[in-house]
This record gives C-alpha cells, sequence and structure tokens, in this order.
C-alpha cells in the first residue's frame, strides 16, 4: 500500500495504518483501491475477498480473537498459486479469472 504504519495528519493528530485500512477492509466497493498497482490486475476478485477477510480478523484489537499463525497460513496458502508453494490450480493463466479494477 505504501504507506506507513502511523502518519501524522495534523500536529497533533496520527493515524495509523489500521485505523485507515479497516473501513476498506470491510467494504467491497473500496477493497480493490488498497491493492498495491503491482498485482492489482493478476488478482480474482473472489481472492481478494478472501485475504481481506483473514486481515479483518488478524486486526482484531482484542488479542484473544486474533487467528493463530497457522490459521492464517492455512487460510492462504490455497490462495497462491502452485507454482509458488501454494495449493491454487490454474489450468490455463490466459483464461484464468483475472479482474480488471
Amino acid at each position: 500500500m505504501g504507506r506507513k504504519p502511523v502518519e501524522k495528519l495534523a500536529p497533533s493528530q496520527c493515524q495509523t495504518i489500521v485505523t485507515w485500512a479497516m473501513p476498506q477492509l470491510t467494504d467491497r466497493s473500496k477493497l480493490p483501491n488498497i491493492v498495491d498497482p503491482t498485482i492489482k490486475k493478476t488478482m480474482d476478485l473472489k481472492h481478494l475477498y478472501q485475504v481481506a477477510a483473514v486481515a479483518v480478523h488478524c486486526l482484531q484489537s482484542e488479542p484473544s480473537y486474533r487467528p493463530l499463525i497457522t490459521d492464517v497460513l492455512h487460510s492462504l496458502i490455497p490462495l497462491v498459486p502452485v507454482e509458488l508453494g501454494g495449493t491454487l490450480r490454474v489450468s490455463d493463466p490466459s483464461r484464468s479469472p483475472n479482474v480488471e479494477f
């Protein structure tokens, strides 16, 4: 996203990346706007929603509500192509369901 973890908005105001991102992670219409431009055109929108759901769980303010890293990995591995070590199989890259934003 190219943002600092904490940005100064005014002399006495700061905004964390979590505060900035949470409304966008939970709104499907805003979600594509925060995707890194280098991968934006290669992501399946369904997979983007799944990654956002995992991110929201990781950002819970109560630590006991956050998933274990093993749970995060198990959630994300199916979204990683086989050639990169995941389990997602794409039969023909030219026919993959890429979404233009």
